[in-house]
């Protein structure tokens, strides 16, 4: 039963940190406007401590997916488990670089005498590939995850599609072309994860 508690704490977590690291990200409005992108870069401590906390939030993500794994285990899941971790872990470490290359490495190239829009420019094209190849990969682990909790019983009733439907917005928020997209990420982590937490911490105490 504790055990339980314990499992359920780095499942709700994740959403908090990830929202407490994308709300401060000033956002920029059209991810192809290099020079939007430097102009919001340019308000630096917001940029700077917004994407080292959402990028540590995406390794919490890997922790909280490990228990998710481990309690599909317990209903005989184990393989879908571990598949989706897989998914989940790949994804999650993706995140964390884009996130980290982004905040940091437009201020280090300002702060070494260049310009962010240099490093927006000349990363652009990585940087966005790297985002999409993540949101794919975590995207589509999630959402295995979920389904494997509510054929486990967890979830049940009308939270079930709900929380199945903002893991497949997850999935496709990387398609916003602008800033909103990590507010929808944020959203939807909030969605899927929180009532997986709750619904664990009730089984935990019955």
């Amino acid at each position: 039963m504790r055990r339980g508690k314990l499992h359920a704490l780095p499942i709700a977590i994740f959403p908090v940190t990830l929202a407490a690291g994308i709300l401060p990200i000033p956002i920029v409005s059209d991810y192809s406007n290099h020079l939007l992108a430097e102009q919001d870069a340019s308000q630096t401590v917001r940029w700077f401590w917004g994407h080292p906390i959402s990028g540590v939030a995406f390794g919490l993500s890997i922790l909280a997916a490990c228990y998710i794994t481990r309690y599909l285990s317990t209903k005989g899941q184990s393989r879908s488990g571990t598949i989706s971790l897989s998914l989940i872990a790949i994804g999650g470490v993706l995140y964390a670089f884009g996130l980290g290359a982004d905040g940091i490495g437009s201020l280090a190239t300002a702060a070494g005498g260049g310009r962010a829009f240099t490093f927006f420019e000349g990363s652009g094209i990585l940087v966005s590939g790297v985002f999409i190849a993540a949101s794919i990969f975590f995207g589509v682990g999630l959402i295995s995850q979920v389904i494997g909790v509510s054929h486990a019983g967890l979830l049940k009733g009308v939270i079930r599609i709900v929380v199945l439907t903002a893991a497949i917005i997850f999935l496709v928020s990387t398609a916003i072309p602008s800033g909103w997209g990590l507010y929808v990420v944020a959203g939807a982590a909030i969605v899927v994860y929180l009532p997986i937490a709750n619904a664990l911490w009730r089984e935990s105490t019955q």
